[in-house]
């Protein structure tokens, strides 16, 4: 029975994009017994599968991981680790992955049940339909929203909204699925068809204040916003209830079956793609130097040639290819490893960053128990020791005598924790930490700010693309509305 899940779940993994492309699909006055109907089940399922595969484990990290050093692409240049990243390399995760089969499926999900009166369905459906959101807002800027998904009206040629106004949505649709969450349940409720949480709508409240306080913390520097201000609306977020205990993270299981497997697994290890994408030199020096226990469960130790047993890093020149270096390790990256979809040990993070920003980039108390905590929580996730754990703080404890060099350390610890997200690369745009060099023959001077626009925008949306967005590399240039870290 387990294995016929998986692959029922992979069928419709690949299936959602018919679903999503009829107009009149979700018309809850057709025949019940034909089969394009999709029950909100079905749906949910797809859904969450298609976003855990596509979009958290999928091409955004794939990208992003290569340009924030915690891995590199062993391959001859150029390829996307050197920065070479043009207008078709992202088609698919824009187009067809992002607006289609997770954001329209949501939106049309969140239809189906509010219709349908199944408010919980509804809020699933708008906590990740915003999760999304913050992926293709964060990667591209300015981005379509309000008309996104308005084609069956008659408009394929949607405007595209500023980066502040598709926050605000974001933000509208997190508490709008709040709500929705503790609401009574309606006839149907979800249970075993949230391959997330099971139906645990307590755990997408949590996890819901915390897309929010990640999100109002993003802002922290944007223009015209007080860091202050962003910083005591995400404390605000996290005290209204966050995930709290890594128990509550969101994850999406895989299998160790055909076509099931998990996505690292099948992009990195087993050669479907290749397996030439492996921690960077930078990222394994960098635990080294701190005697950091994560680094056993990150990566592997090399299994052949003169480095056996150690950690070697790759490079972006075609460094330490094949199997002569360390490998992404199996915690992330077995078969039946699941995606971690949300690090819990972010929570604490991000309140040590916001009490530190609230109290004017003043070390306070509260700074350096969150900052402990946060440390705690990343180790204790891959079930390091007390004892462990305890030392390495000690070695790490904050600078109370130079807040920014504190800033660069919890930044640090951010980023280590937040292995394989996409979040360090945000967080290194807002501010600048951890201090990350160039990647090798790279084709650009600096490390990009953004994803370029579509190819398919440019061809059939052109005049709505932002006039600031040259074409080529030099859009990669362009930072984003809320970095000003320039």
């Amino acid at each position: 029975m387990k294995k016929n899940k998986y692959l029922i779940l992979f069928l419709l993994l690949f299936s959602t994009t018919f679903y999503s492309c009829d107009k009149d699909y979700f018309d809850i006055n057709r025949d019940p017994n034909s089969p394009a109907e999709v029950s909100e089940d079905l749906l949910l399922t797809a859904t969450l599968a298609n976003f855990s595969y596509e979009v958290v484990g999928g091409y955004p990290p794939r990208v992003t991981n290569l340009w924030t050093k915690h891995l590199a692409d062993a391959t001859p240049p150029p390829h996307v680790g050197t920065y070479d990243i043009d207008e078709n390399d992202v088609n698919n995760f824009w187009t067809y992955t992002s607006y289609t089969h997770v954001m329209n499926n949501s939106k049309k999900l969140s239809e189906l049940a509010l219709a349908n009166e199944n408010p919980q369905y509804s809020a699933i459906a708008k906590i990740v339909w915003a999760w999304n959101m913050t992926y293709i807002t964060d990667l591209f800027g300015d981005v379509p929203f309000s008309q996104a998904w308005k084609g069956e009206e008659g408009n394929f040629k949607p405007t595209y909204d500023s980066q502040e106004d598709v926050y605000k949505a974001i933000q509208n649709l997190l508490d709008e699925a709040i709500v929705e969450a503790n609401q009574p349940a309606g006839l149907k409720v979800p249970g075993a068809d949230d391959l997330v949480y099971g139906g645990k709508m307590a755990n997408w409240i949590k996890l819901a204040n915390s897309l929010k306080a990640r999100a109002y913390l993003r802002l922290s520097y944007a223009p015209g916003y007080d860091a202050a201000e962003q910083a005591d609306k995400a404390l605000a977020a996290l005290n209204a209830g966050a995930i709290s205990s890594n128990a509550e993270m969101p994850t999406f299981k895989y299998a160790n079956q055909p076509g099931a497997e998990n996505p690292w697994y099948q992009y990195a290890i087993d050669g479907k793609w290749g397996t030439f994408t492996r921690p960077s030199v930078f990222y394994l020096d960098l635990l080294q130097s701190k005697n950091d226990p994560r680094i056993a469960y990150q990566a592997t130790v090399a299994t052949t040639g003169t480095d056996i047993g150690k950690y070697v890093g790759a490079t972006n020149d075609g460094g330490n290819p094949g199997t002569a270096g360390s490998a992404i390790g199996p915690f992330y990256s077995a078969a039946d490893a699941p995606v971690y979809m949300f690090i819990y040990a972010e929570i604490p993070f991000i309140r040590a960053e916001a009490e530190f920003l609230k109290a004017g980039k003043m070390i306070t108390p509260e700074v350096i128990d969150a900052y402990n905590k946060g440390i705690q929580a990343s180790m204790s996730m891959y079930g390091i020791s007390a004892a462990e754990i305890t030392a390495y703080q000690l070695a790490n404890a904050l600078n109370v005598l130079d807040p920014e060099a504190a800033y660069d350390q919890i930044m640090t610890q951010k980023y280590i924790a937040n292995y394989l997200q996409v979040e360090p690369y945000n967080d290194y745009r807002r501010t600048g930490y951890p201090v990350l060099p160039l990647n090798e023959e790279a084709v650009i001077d600096r490390i990009p700010l953004r994803f370029p626009v579509p190819s398919g925008e440019r061809l059939y949306n052109p005049t709505n693309v932002p006039s600031n967005l040259p074409a080529g590399y030099a859009s990669l240039l362009v930072p984003v509305w809320w970095d000003t870290t320039l």
